[in-house]
């Protein structure tokens, strides 16, 4: 497969549900030599033991669910969702401004409400720091001012290239371009 290399500065991962977004971005980090933040959001049972419930976490933070990281629940409609995004990912987004990424994993459905939030990244997306992300799919449908955005590059992750050396060092090149 080949890359564009032109001037996109932003990746946002597209694709199934656990096809491995969230897997190559750590792979990213694993690797990357600078200095990156932001938030990671985890599924998870280990909060409730009896469902599950979405948390935020800033990349530096250690992934404990707890009442103050927590986002929602899932199948549980809750007028306070907007407020908790607004509130917590606007937070984890002021304290990248001396990193040299961005991580925004992940970003979906759930935030279209959190007029906050979204300003918060829409503005980061006309910034000079690189941003990697995971948008969930539809993407378009959830985010089309991130999908249309002239910066942004989106790549559909899929089994066929998720293991690919040339779609990983792709990514690094974008996020390590000046």
């Amino acid at each position: 497969m080949k890359w564009d290399f032109t001037m996109t500065q932003h990746i946002f991962l597209t694709g199934k549900k656990h096809i491995g977004k969230s897997t190559l971005i750590q792979k990213i980090l694993d690797d990357y030599k600078k200095t990156s933040d932001g938030f990671l959001t985890v599924r998870t049972k280990n909060y409730l033991k009896d469902q599950y419930s979405v948390h935020m976490y800033h990349l530096k933070e250690k992934e404990l669910p707890n009442e103050s990281n927590l986002l929602f629940l899932c199948g549980k409609t809750d007028e306070h969702t907007a407020d908790t995004f607004d509130r917590l990912g606007c937070n984890i987004l002021s304290m990248c401004s001396d990193c040299s990424l961005i991580v925004m994993d992940e970003l979906g459905p759930h935030e279209a409400d959190a007029a906050l939030f979204r300003r918060k990244i829409l503005n980061l997306l006309d910034g000079q720091t690189p941003i990697l992300g995971v948008l969930q799919e539809p993407a378009e449908s959830f985010w089309p001012e991130i999908v249309n955005h002239p910066k942004v590059e989106i790549i559909i992750i899929s089994e066929d290239n998720r293991n690919d050396c040339s779609l990983l060092n792709h990514i690094q090149y974008k996020i390590s371009s000046p």
